[in-house]
């Protein structure tokens, strides 16, 4: 062997490295089936539901359309086009449709930035496709003059069809892709470099929850032992040859040395590498990804309600407040008359508050306590019901009848739909605090000045003043951070009862 320049040692180097070639290979045939298989899933029930949306568009046709012209075959749509005159139309409508509705998916797949979504996620976008495709190709035929040839009843039914057709393909979709993984053909192998708590939550917020789709194979870890710690991090290759491993969850990002060298060892595999941002638990807020003179980074947002989102949102608080204290003006003035009667006094009452950003603002409500109550506070500061830096009482001897009332049912807050009409405040949002209180707040607290303060809130429709300062915050800070319509409707739904009830608030 040494006549040829080839020692054992390098014979054995050399089967071995032969062996990981092979291994490499392997890996990558495998992971090219299972991508390939679901790649042919996907089109399979997309070309099926397609197809089901030409069908359904020609039994429309001819249930709708063909009864008005007589001597027509009913089952040859190829004459249609000669005997019929609107069927191009109709032809034309659809085609644009299907068109738009097939770009909305890719442009979906392309941009979204979730590898997997629920059901209901994924139904949702196809609804929103739908209706969209359907509203702009309306706007096209209307261009085109083409419109008012098409029966409204049945272009109604044929979104109805496709929304209910897109539902039951997508879960036959699901139901074969479920079936596949159960059976291993499809599933994902999952490897976990780091037991730490980070790894922990990942295992059980990733994996445990579908353990179908996934199948965990262990932790890397050169700290801790038990059945589920499969080796060291230095033993990271030897496991990617052993074992069959398609996604690795890097959750060490501060070991920024081990990681560099661990990318450099998984490059040369077909693996799918994930690392856990740092201080990932701490950014509960949205995410923006930039490109600042070439540097990519992650610019913290910290709300989604921002953009077209505080422009609707402002749109929907003008609308609403008007409409309230249009429809409550009789109720307005039997509450001012019942005040007035039974103490002297406003019957107004303008606070102080601290809104958006820190910016002070005359707060309105109806007064609910005597006339003197500002002087009296300080003596009873002592008898707080509440911690933190929040006065309450739930017996305040400053409140009056019909303080008593309005406040148990938070009539008293009608008055702010005023502020809410000069943007000071907002239906929906954290509660608005006193200067006293801003002044004992950390910086934690401070995030929940992010937005404007409205006049209900999840601190609202979770207890009220039974809950205490933090959970007040926690609520808040939950709402700011998780921001969108959806959250803003369950408030809405949730307040009306949680008013009625009149449990919490004093």
């Amino acid at each position: 062997m040494e006549k040829y320049g080839m020692g054992l040692g390098d014979s054995v180097k050399q089967m071995s490295y032969k062996r990981q070639i092979n291994h490499i290979g392997t890996i990558a045939q495998q992971r090219i089936r299972t991508d390939k298989l679901t790649i042919q899933i996907h089109r399979a029930t997309l070309i099926a539901q397609y197809l089901g949306f030409i069908l359904t568009f020609y039994i429309l046709m001819t249930v709708r359309v063909l009864p008005t012209y007589e001597n027509v075959n009913r089952f040859n749509p190829i004459v249609w086009a000669k005997e019929i005159p609107v069927f191009n139309d109709y032809a034309l409508f659809l085609g644009i449709l299907l068109i738009l509705h097939a770009f909305t998916l890719v442009q979906n797949q392309l941009f979204s930035g979730k590898a997997e979504s629920s059901i209901l996620e994924e139904y949702m976008f196809d609804f929103r496709s739908i209706v969209f495709s359907f509203l702009i190709t309306i706007g096209i035929t209307f261009l085109l003059k083409t419109t008012f040839l098409y029966s409204r009843v049945t272009l109604v039914l044929f979104i109805i069809m496709m929304l209910i057709e897109s539902l039951l393909w997508l879960a036959t979709r699901r139901i074969i892709m479920r079936h596949l993984n159960k059976k291993g053909r499809i599933r994902s192998h999952v490897l976990i470099v780091g037991a730490g708590r980070v790894g922990l939550e990942v295992f059980n917020k990733v994996i445990q929850v579908n353990p179908v789709k996934k199948e965990f194979i262990g932790y890397l870890d050169d700290h801790k032992l038990g059945k589920d710690i499969v080796g060291k991090i230095s033993e990271l290759e030897s496991i990617l040859q052993q074992k069959r491993v398609d996604i690795i969850y890097i959750t060490i990002p501060s070991e920024k040395h081990i990681i560099e060298s661990m990318l450099h060892t998984i490059y040369k595999y077909d693996v799918d590498i994930r690392i856990i941002p740092e201080m990932f638990d701490r950014m509960n807020t949205v995410f923006a990804f930039r490109n600042d003179l070439e540097y990519p980074c992650l610019q913290i947002v910290k709300t989604p309600l921002r953009g077209l989102n505080v422009f609707l949102k402002r749109l929907s608080d003008i609308g609403g407040s008007l409409f309230l204290l249009l429809i409550l003006s009789p109720l307005f003035l039997l509450l001012a008359i019942l005040i007035k009667v039974e103490s002297q006094g406003a019957v107004f009452f303008k606070q102080q508050r601290v809104g958006k950003n820190g910016l002070p603002f005359q707060m309105i409500k109806f007064r609910s306590m005597k006339n003197d109550a500002d002087l009296n506070k300080s003596l009873l500061v002592k008898d707080n019901d509440m911690t933190g830096p929040v006065f309450k009482l739930r017996n305040d001897p400053r409140v009056t009848r019909v303080g008593r009332f309005i406040r148990k049912y938070s009539l008293d807050e009608l008055p702010q739909l005023w502020n809410v009409l000069k943007g000071q405040m907002s239906l929906i949002g954290p509660r608005p605090p006193l200067p006293e209180e801003v002044e004992k707040y950390t910086d934690y607290h401070w995030r929940r000045m992010d937005v404007l303060p409205g006049m209900t809130g999840l601190w609202q429709v979770s207890g009220r003043s039974d809950l205490d300062f933090e959970q007040w915050i926690d609520l808040d800070i939950y709402y700011i951070e998780r921001w969108s319509i959806s959250l803003e409707m369950k408030i809405i739904f949730k307040t009306i009862p949680a008013v009625i009830k009149g449990s919490g608030a004093y």
